[in-house]
């Protein structure tokens, strides 16, 4: 999540080296309790009025890439040994197909959040499960469940509503969910900025009961405030909030990480990551929740850790090993470094006093770096031209590492990242696959395959990996350039090559959202979803991702995105 809102300014540590390899302990951990708020389910919530639409929000909040450059002073830089100069990198960029073997349907849309919650949001930000025979979809603020195809099971439901909340008082952001195979249980998450009654933060975590996602979930709230109230740790420049949290999950535990930022402050205190007894979840009943923080890493301060999940959970460790991912750009340039990172010793996350461990090591990597805007093919955009402002581009926001997946042993991750076509500099992605290993508490890792997707003249963006449990994988994205209006699109990829880019669902005209008018505040850019999402179910791999679909009047709704789901056999 992310607001365009000024007083929200991420802080690093220089610490004076650039390391090809360093491995790290944090100790700072703490333990606490989960807050039960009660039951719910997608059915229960009613829906609101097209007319009643009175306001609209542009979904938070820091933007790293511009907080990096911004805290970190000249002085700080000059003073830090500095690696030799990176290079764009200049990968050959990729064919463009239409369709490929792929299946899907139209999912949420700017119209069904402005029907669940009485106003508008932008962007999207995709959550993305399936399992079971069942799809469900999250967006920023609506969710959805499906059949596999594609028939809507239910109506889709606020998250506010789902969760508990009060779109009043409290504002959640970045909603994210995940099926367990073993449990046969679905885990969905959401972040509350502030709620404006308490002035304070928290996570909500939302377990169903059954297998069947339209059933009755019991819904969790975790404390992320840090200021050494109601039992959280007392962090400098809280009360804080936690930004943009991810999910993941191994054998043993369910694990969120959030990039923590002071609410009324310019503080940010790198990733914190919540570890909770999934066996507990499952049974209704959790009692201790571990909470450690990522502290700093390299010359800066950890940031976006990635849990992975697994499609079988197979391979770890009988101890119970839960890995992560990060990137390393701490000055919105280029860096060719990930951080490999193992909590340890997750079996013990069901006892009263859980012995984890989480350590982090820093490997080379391919080259990466911030991602320009990305430009769209021209065509009607109604609302901005009744505005008389030019045709936006998209924010393809920063570099961070996006969602990370366990599967054969190895450790798949992507991110979005400046590239050179000889002519142009576009936005493409970059991938990983990385071996993990640790034996005796001791982390190793090795990228063991990597490369890019590109397009020549054209921008891919927001990428989510998604790997079987034998190893195969693929990555959703969207795809925006001259040529190409807004379009939801994919590659099938192995460790060393991606495939074609493949269009599933073609944009039908530019993106035409309030978020990149000056009339809305705007600077000519217009927000465009944090993630897309991907997921195994079995030998299938389903991708969603933001496009632009046709039929939706900006006008009306201050903005025309949609999303689309689809399946890979």
């Amino acid at each position: 999540m992310r607001i365009l809102k000024t007083g929200f300014f991420m802080l690093f540590l220089v610490l004076g080296t650039f390391p090809s390899a360093i491995a790290q302990t944090t100790s700072k951990t703490t333990f606490g309790g989960l807050k039960k708020m009660g039951t719910t389910s997608i059915s229960s919530s009613s829906r609101a009025s097209v007319s009643s639409i009175s306001k609209s929000r542009v979904q938070p909040f820091p933007n790293l890439a511009s907080a990096r450059l911004t805290s970190v002073s000249k002085a700080m830089v000059l003073s830090a040994k500095t690696a030799p100069p990176l290079s764009v990198p200049t990968p050959k960029p990729n064919s463009v197909k239409n369709g490929g073997n792929s299946v899907g349907f139209a999912g949420l849309t700017t119209v069904d959040t402005a029907n669940t919650n009485g106003f508008v949001v932008t962007p999207p930000d995709q959550g993305l499960c399936v399992g079971n025979g069942f799809v469900l979809e999250m967006i920023n603020l609506s969710m959805a469940a499906y059949s596999k195809t594609g028939t809507q099971l239910a109506s889709p439901t606020s998250i506010y509503s789902f969760f508990g909340a009060d779109s009043s008082l409290d504002f959640l952001s970045d909603p994210r969910c995940y099926y367990d195979s073993r449990t046969q249980r679905w885990f969905a998450s959401v972040t509350n900025v502030i709620d404006a009654v308490t002035n304070r933060s928290n996570l909500y975590l939302a377990v169903s009961q059954t297998s069947d996602p339209t059933q009755a979930f019991t819904v969790y709230s975790i404390d992320t405030t840090d200021d050494g109230l109601d039992g959280t740790p007392s962090d400098p420049g809280c009360p804080c909030f936690g930004d943009q949290p991810l999910l993941g999950a191994d054998a043993f535990g369910i694990y969120l990480s959030t990039n923590e930022f002071g609410l009324f402050t310019n503080a940010f205190n790198g990733a914190q990551i919540y570890a909770i007894s999934k066996a507990d979840l499952v049974a209704g009943t959790p009692s201790t929740l571990v909470h450690i923080e990522g502290g700093p890493l390299a010359e800066g301060i950890s940031y976006s850790v990635q849990p992975a999940s697994s499609p079988d959970l197979s391979g770890e460790p009988s101890s119970g090993v839960e890995y992560f991912l990060s990137a390393l750009d701490f000055f919105g340039t280029l860096d060719n470094r990930v951080a490999v990172w193992a909590m340890t010793n997750t079996s013990s996350l069901s006892q009263a006093s859980p012995n984890v461990s989480l350590t982090n090591v820093v490997i080379n990597s391919e080259v990466y770096g911030q991602p320009p805007l990305a430009t769209q093919e021209v065509g009607p955009y109604p609302l901005g031209q009744s505005l008389g402002a030019p045709e936006e581009t998209l924010n393809t926001d920063d570099d961070r590492m996006q969602q990370v997946v366990y599967a054969s042993g190895h450790l798949w991750g992507s991110l979005t990242t400046i590239v050179s076509d000889g002519t142009n500099q576009n936005a493409g992605i970059a991938y990983f696959y990385v071996k993990p290993q640790v034996n005796g508490g001791t982390l190793k890792a090795k990228v063991q395959g990597q490369n890019y997707v590109s397009v020549t003249g054209a921008s891919v963006m927001y990428p989510s990996v998604a790997a079987t449990a034998d190893g195969n994988a693929a990555i959703a994205y969207s795809l925006s350039g001259t040529s190409y209006f807004p379009s939801a699109a994919f590659s099938s990829v192995n460790p060393s090559h991606a495939a074609s880019v493949n269009i599933v669902a073609a944009g039908q005209a530019p993106q035409d959202d309030f978020s990149g008018y000056a009339a809305f505040g705007g600077a000519g850019f217009a927000r465009w979803g944090d993630y897309s999402w991907a997921v195994a179910d079995g030998n299938s791999i389903w991708l969603a991702a933001e496009y632009i679909p046709g039929g939706i009047d900006s006008t009306v709704y201050f903005t025309n995105f949609g999303t689309f789901i689809y399946e890979l056999n």
